[in-house]
């Protein structure tokens, strides 16, 4: 669950390119709150989180796989997509809402779009992981992510322009 919180963070609906971001994650079975920064970037097939603070740390995720890569650059998990299906539609799920695929996205969300907010409530089987997701946009540009998950995490992002 801890590598799915780790990625529910890379959840952006943003142009191509790097983003800075501010996190803070509610994790509701120690009943802590976490703040973390990095940067995001996006390419064609995949992603790139690099965690600046409290400690490095980089999530590499290529369309297929993801590693999770320590500050020394060593590999510390590996998770091949294709043997973790939810996982795998985690991912999915992720990349679409970046490319900004609605109509992808509508096979596993009901959504509803205002002006500043997007609120995505999912469907099966993606609701076993997550509860609900409130995007709040200016001129069409992220401004907060706010996730609920399923287990009572809660993760919000603030992407920095």
């Amino acid at each position: 669950m801890k590598l799915l919180l780790l990625l529910f963070l890379s959840l952006l609906t943003l142009s191509a390119g790097s983003y800075d971001f501010d996190e803070t994650r509610y994790i509701y079975s120690i009943d802590k709150t976490l703040e973390m920064q990095g940067k995001i970037t996006f390419d064609k097939k995949g992603m790139h989180i690099d965690y600046s603070a409290p400690q490095e740390r980089h999530i590499i995720y290529d369309g297929l796989s993801m590693d999770v890569v320590d500050e020394a650059g060593e590999i510390v998990q590996h998770v091949d997509l294709d043997d973790q299906p939810m996982m795998k539609i985690y991912m999915d799920f992720i990349h679409k809402l970046y490319r900004g695929d609605y109509d992808a996205l509508s096979e596993n969300f009901t959504i509803t779009k205002s002006t500043k907010t997007i609120i995505l409530q999912p469907i099966e089987p993606i609701d076993k992981v997550i509860k609900s997701v409130v995007v709040h946009q200016s001129n069409d540009r992220l401004e907060q992510i706010k996730t609920e998950m399923s287990s009572g995490d809660e993760i919000t992002l603030k992407i920095k322009y």
